[in-house]
């Protein structure tokens, strides 16, 4: 998409050289009514920004608001966010991916996130079923 180009090629270098001010549009437009803001905001995370790990923790953030999100293109987002974001933070990334799991996470994003795993791995992270609550 259009959205998907501009976060690639306008908002990462922005990110990379005015940090502190991108992550607060990014901020504000994770929350946004408008789905595209929304998705722009966890897919400004993408390829070698996402590889580099050095906005992990910021980018985990912004996908924690968005993983249960009621638009599927959304979610898309969220899934290839982590997908990257797992190149650079493997083992932490692979552990928020299977808690998000856990939590009951649709398959959309768990199925982004994982694109690039290997056979046992993929399979280790499908197995983890949502938590049943004792009420």
């Amino acid at each position: 998409s259009h959205v998907d180009d501009v976060c690639i090629a306008v908002i990462q270098p922005l990110l990379r050289a005015h940090r502190s001010e991108t992550l607060a549009l990014l901020e504000r437009w994770n929350g946004s009514a408008n789905r595209w803001k929304r998705r722009a905001s966890v897919v400004a995370f993408v390829r070698k920004i996402g590889e580099s790990g050095e906005f992990t923790e910021d980018a985990l953030r912004l996908c924690e608001n968005l993983a249960f999100d009621r638009q599927d293109l959304v979610r898309k987002g969220v899934g290839w966010a982590l997908k990257d974001l797992m190149r650079g933070d493997r083992e932490g990334v692979l552990e928020y991916v299977k808690e998000l799991r856990r939590r009951g996470v649709s398959s959309t994003v768990t199925l982004y996130a994982i694109r690039d795993l290997d056979g046992r791995e993929r399979q280790e992270v499908l197995a983890v079923r949502p938590s049943r609550t004792v009420v």
